[in-house]
């Protein structure tokens, strides 16, 4: 109460004082109800019903009056006739409604005081309760073959619509909008909401991701259009590639690699990369480092993962306890598992580094791409020729006047991998993920844990609805000290990149008795829980058993991080930037590195030319675009970045060619791209008998377009020739007009 009466010993007592204590008790009560449950006119109780095809019935109830605060009431329950309304031959409808009026009962004789002297009193009849009572009202529609509800009066509240016919009540439709709710009922349905809110919101709220994602893969989809003038290109290519019917040599070079390079040749001077081009004269390796290690914007992992700065959040709730597994009551076995690693990205930006149109040839399968791009200079692996188509389909490339991009679209790859051998009893979960993200950590709930084991936690993928032991992309050892029951959170080495629509696994082993809870329901995850028993997967239990889990993932602080790396330095100047990382950059994010010169900020893009301007040392930074969800990542550690200055001309020897049978009729023919006598390029081809140079009897170019031009030399020695070497040299490769040799084809007749 908002007012009290204050009440003493010995203190005369008033009429006024007893009032007032009841007065200001039901302002308080009035006060309540119109502040905090309801400031308009609804009914608890008060239902309508047909008590018999002429009569209705409405029950006990109270009429919460919101503008006054006053609450009025039926006490019993009221039968009203409706025989009088009755419709003669349509129908119609009636609104029962109810109004608040207060009311004196009780009345009881009371002796009332007359004369204070001789204390007289007088009896009288009065009223001893005032009573709010709630009022039935019922109005009239109109009759009608389709009759129209009714309204109740200005200030009524409508209980029910009741419709008649000649022969009764035929229908009674509540009015359950002018209800008013129970606390109890809606804070029930407002924990039903929360926890689907809980367990909705983070897919609902990566959603933005998804549809930037989706909408950049569309756009990079090839129209009908240009899939028909690329098959027309084609069949012109095939007609133009006819060779002679005599001839008894053919070879040819993409200079893709050092594969028909005589690297061993004294004279050779050169750089078979994606064509010919000058040779390194200066070069600086180092790795990727951050210029602050303590930097607020970049969060490092253990594995040297960099990501922009970010919070956990649970994307994926599963807490409600419906029983318990033992993780070793399944059978002990010795498992072996091939953990993927995160795929590379390359970066190739200099001056001199134009494009090549022999790119395409890296898609024949001939060669091996993944290898000779991605590989670094200490490390020995190659990939099985059988898997070289694969991988090429999934390796994408953007090559640019001065700037070359290569990534792998596949996050974690097969290229390098390790193999870990597990021994313990299995169980897994398989989960559908539905959104793309970064799994930072994973929790488990332990009923209890056991010192005579520790436990491993494998995250792999599940394409065929189990788990693929080759396709393991996370790992943690957890030692018996470090589990503990309830709660308990297994934060992997890295952040782990996972991707909407595709099914994973979280896999358990352990040889001691451990026990995790399970959940009823496999709505949120959509998959299954499986133990491992003589080599198969087999479904433990009932089939909508899901283990209690929390996913926790990445939330990004901003959209747009600038972190700042260690600078580039080479002595005498960089021309070019050649970086080879672990990374990926899932659509729709990007990932741009940025240089300083002039105290101009520069991106590393296709469409921006390098300004190096010869400076020795070259301050870098990388800038992360993405999504609070969704962002790129580089590893640093083991990162290869190597800064070069490149020479101005070249000489290349290619490996011995040996006929079948003497020529003195041979071929060369070089495709030039951006070769321009005007600006001081010149290039020759010789042939190498021995120790003896041969120069060519005649030449002649044959223009392709505005950039390119193949130039045919024919050779006619003098004795014909059973084996020789091809000698291409050329000048004039500066950085304001770079050429190379793109490709080279020899015949002999």
């Amino acid at each position: 109460m908002e007012k009290q009466v204050i009440y003493r010993d010995r203190q005369e007592l008033q009429a006024a004082d007893l009032n007032n204590s009841q007065q200001w008790a039901d302002e308080a009560g009035r006060h309540l109800v119109t502040d905090a449950i309801t400031p308009e006119r609804q009914f608890v109780g008060l239902t309508v019903t047909a008590r018999s095809a002429t009569e209705i019935e409405v029950s006990p109830g109270r009429l919460y009056d919101g503008p006054s605060g006053k609450v009025y009431a039926i006490e019993s329950a009221q039968v009203h006739s409706v025989f009088a309304m009755l419709p003669l031959q349509d129908q119609k409808w009636l609104a029962v409604s109810v109004f608040g009026q207060e009311e004196d009962t009780d009345i009881q004789p009371r002796d009332f005081l007359i004369d204070l002297q001789t204390r007289e009193v007088e009896p009288e009849a009065v009223a001893m309760q005032r009573r709010r009572v709630a009022v039935v009202h019922i109005a009239q529609g109109l009759e009608s073959p389709t009759p129209e509800r009714p309204e109740p009066p200005t200030g009524y509240t409508l209980l029910a619509h009741v419709r008649l016919s000649p022969t009764g009540v035929q229908e009674v439709v509540l009015a359950t909008t002018r209800q008013l709710p129970n606390l109890f009922a809606v804070d029930q349905r407002l924990r039903t909401a929360e926890g689907w809110i809980t367990r909705a919101e983070p897919r609902i709220a990566h959603i933005m991701s998804d549809i930037a994602g989706l909408g950049q893969k569309i756009a990079q989809t090839a129209t009908t259009e240009q899939m028909l003038q690329l098959a027309q290109d084609m069949a012109r290519v095939k007609e133009r590639l006819e060779m002679p019917d005599d001839y008894a040599f053919y070879g040819a070079d993409h200079f893709l690699g050092n594969d028909e390079s005589d690297t061993a040749h004294p004279d050779y001077s050169a750089r078979a990369e994606e064509g010919i081009r000058p040779p390194i004269v200066g070069t600086q390796s180092s790795a990727l480092a951050l210029l602050n290690p303590i930097d607020p914007d970049a969060s490092v992992s253990a594995g040297g993962l960099l990501l922009p700065a970010y919070d956990e959040v649970a994307r994926l709730r599963m807490e409600t306890r419906r029983g318990e597994i033992t993780i070793n009551q399944y059978q002990y076995q010795t498992t072996s598992m091939v953990q993927r690693t995160l795929s590379r990205q390359r970066i190739r930006y200099g001056e001199t580094r134009t494009y090549c149109t022999n790119t395409g040839f890296w898609r024949q399968g001939a060669f091996d791409p993944i290898t000779r791009i991605y590989r670094r200079g200490d490390e020995t692996w190659e990939i099985d020729p059988s898997d070289v188509q694969n991988m090429l389909s999934q390796s994408g490339t953007v090559r640019g006047t001065r700037f070359w991009l290569d990534n792998y679209t596949e996050t974690y790859w097969e290229a390098v991998t390790n193999t870990h051998t597990i021994q313990g009893s299995l169980l897994a979960q398989t989960i559908l993920m539905a959104q793309t993200g970064w799994l930072t950590s994973i929790e488990l709930y332990f009923t209890s844990v056991s010192p005579s084991g520790g436990l491993t936690v494998l995250l792999c993928d599940a394409p065929l609805g189990v788990p693929d032991e080759s396709r393991v992309i996370a790992r943690a050892n957890l030692s018996a000290s470090a589990l503990t029951g309830g709660w308990l959170r297994i934060p992997f080495t890295d952040p782990v990149m996972v991707e909407s629509g595709r099914r994973y696994a979280i896999v358990l082993s352990s040889g001691a008795p451990h026990r995790v809870g399970f959940t009823d329901g496999t709505e949120y995850t959509q998959g299954i829980l499986l133990y491992r028993q003589d080599g198969q997967w087999l479904s433990e239990g009932s089939a909508d058993r899901d283990l209690m889990m929390r996913l926790n993932f990445a939330r990004f602080r901003s959209p747009r991080t600038v972190i700042q790396m260690q600078p580039l330095q080479l002595a005498g100047g960089i021309a070019d930037i050649d970086m080879l990382f672990d990374g990926v950059t899932p659509d729709p994010t990007s990932l741009v590195f940025e240089y300083q010169t002039g105290g101009v900020w520069r991106p590393i893009t296709a469409d921006r030319d390098p300004v190096f301007g010869g400076a020795a040392i070259l301050p870098i930074r990388a800038v992360f675009i993405g999504t609070s969800d969704l962002m790129p990542a580089v590893r640093l550690t083991g990162s290869q970045v190597r800064v070069a200055r490149t020479g101005t001309g070249f000489v290349h020897i290619s490996t011995q060619r040996t006929l079948s049978y003497a020529s003195s009729n041979i071929r060369v023919r070089l495709l030039l791209e951006d070769f321009d006598p005007a600006a001081g390029h010149t290039v020759a081809c010789q042939i190498l008998a021995g120790s003896t140079a041969i120069n060519p009897s005649t030449t002649r170019d044959d223009i392709v377009d505005g950039r390119s031009r193949w130039r045919e030399y024919r050779f006619a020695p003098a004795t014909p020739l059973s084996s020789y070497r091809i000698r291409i040299s050329g000048n004039g490769v500066t950085a304001t007009a770079p050429w190379h040799v793109a490709e080279r084809y020899d015949l002999a007749l």
